[in-house]
């Protein structure tokens, strides 16, 4: 037990305590972005946390006694969102790769009686597969399915992040619907198709795109209502962005304003009987903090500064510039709360990591004077940070830990070096 504390010195104590590199939570930041959430969009939309964004089970553990269910894209991360105690029924299984197996076990769970929500289909194929098992399976009855549809819109985000844009290999187009349904089965066939499933991208800095493609996928899902009676639902997605400055881009409540206007478009016995939502950065990422130490600093313009965290343990910045705020949490060894040092001192900093390869860049900050052993924290780590991690040049995972605002908790040891054969 330690006695309450700020989240600079929660941190400190945290590296003191398991070392670094570490990924730190603050439980309290997590329970406020998703209640935030949960007041955009509240029930009856149905809150799916995207479990690719962090699947970590004892940091995610609360959020299905606050009403969300989850989204995996593969039979680990059914796996996960298990273990954190998501039901089957509010889990669905998602993704642009899902293996056999991964269909398997989404079968076999609905021959148990615990079928899932839905499953996302990609693909005539994928649907073809999924028909076929559970054909073989004698499913005690039709499995629920959406398809997933590519809108064909531009994405306000980097075009990594673009998944709905016409050239993405996410989705279906619109024309090639009734295909996918005819090699599933039909309408009569062993799945039951349940609507559409469309995602613009990550990072989303603007809401046009996504005011687009929820037209578009109204008016899908309306044309496919003759043919498929049950075509009632819609899950939109997330790609609400996360930033350092909470005005530079629309918050979740301006989604929700724009998803209301859309409907208000559609008559009323026109609209989806459900409608849902994938949140995954918005509910985690501003709750995670990266915590390094200084390995060297190098007299360079600007200032260098080298930790022993890098991509291994945050990916985002090598693989397409994402921007993390950075700051000092000690200063020449002792504790820095970002006004301790003297006026002029501060200097422009480039901070990367230790990783043999020169896209290992974390990012650039104002920094105070730092030694070797001071501690850094990366910020917005909370989402794809973990998730993403690796172990490249041999580095064990980076233990994981929590704050709940009194008390650390360690979530995950940090893992093991490779042995030696």
């Amino acid at each position: 037990m330690i006695p309450t504390r700020t989240w600079a010195e929660a941190a400190r104590e945290a590296a003191a305590r398991w070392g670094t590199p570490l990924q730190l939570y603050d439980l309290d930041r997590l329970r406020q972005d998703a209640e935030a959430l949960t007041t955009a969009f509240p029930d009856p939309w149905l809150r799916l946390y995207s479990l690719k964004a962090n699947g970590l089970p004892p940091l995610i553990r609360s959020l299905p006694g606050m009403g969300y269910g989850a989204t995996a894209v593969s039979g680990g991360e059914l796996a996960l969102a298990q273990r954190a105690g998501f039901t089957a029924g509010l889990t669905t299984l998602e993704g642009i790769g899902k293996s056999p197996a991964d269909l398997r076990r989404a079968v076999r769970m609905a021959r148990a009686g615990t079928p899932l929500l839905w499953a996302s289909i990609e693909s005539m194929e994928e649907a073809a597969e999924l028909a076929r098992l559970g054909r073989a399976a004698r499913l005690p009855a039709r499995m629920d399915v959406l398809v997933r549809l590519n809108p064909g819109v531009r994405p306000e985000t980097h075009r990594g992040l673009a998944v709905g844009s016409a050239a993405s290999k996410f989705g279906v187009l619109a024309a090639d619907l009734p295909g996918v349904v005819e090699a599933g089965g039909g309408p009569d066939g062993p799945l039951c198709w349940r609507g559409l499933h469309i995602h613009v991208g990550s990072q989303l800095g603007a809401v046009d795109a996504w005011r687009s493609a929820f037209r578009v996928a109204l008016a899908t899902l309306a044309l496919q209502r003759a043919a498929l009676p049950d075509f009632d639902t819609l899950d939109v997605g997330s790609g609400f962005p996360v930033d350092a400055d909470p005005d530079a881009a629309p918050g979740p409540a301006r989604f929700a304003e724009v998803a209301g206007e859309v409907l208000d478009e559609v008559p009323a016995d026109a609209r989806p009987a459900r409608l849902a939502i994938e949140p995954g950065r918005a509910v985690v990422a501003r709750s995670g903090m990266l915590l390094g130490r200084v390995l060297h600093v190098r007299d360079r313009a600007p200032r260098l500064v080298v930790l022993d965290a890098g991509m291994t343990e945050l990916i985002r910045p090598a693989l397409y510039g994402a921007r993390h705020p950075i700051t000092a949490l000690t200063s020449g060894g002792r504790p820095s709360d970002g006004g301790d040092a003297a006026p002029g001192a501060w200097q422009p900093t480039r901070v990367d990591g230790p990783i043999c390869e020169s896209t290992d860049q974390l990012g650039e900050a104002s920094l105070p004077p730092l030694e070797r052993g001071d501690l850094v924290a990366i910020g917005l780590t909370g989402a794809y940070g973990s998730s993403m991690a690796s172990t490249y040049n041999g580095r064990p995972r980076a233990a994981e830990a929590a704050w709940d605002g009194s008390d650390l908790i360690l979530l995950r040891a940090r893992g093991r070096r490779a042995a030696l054969p």
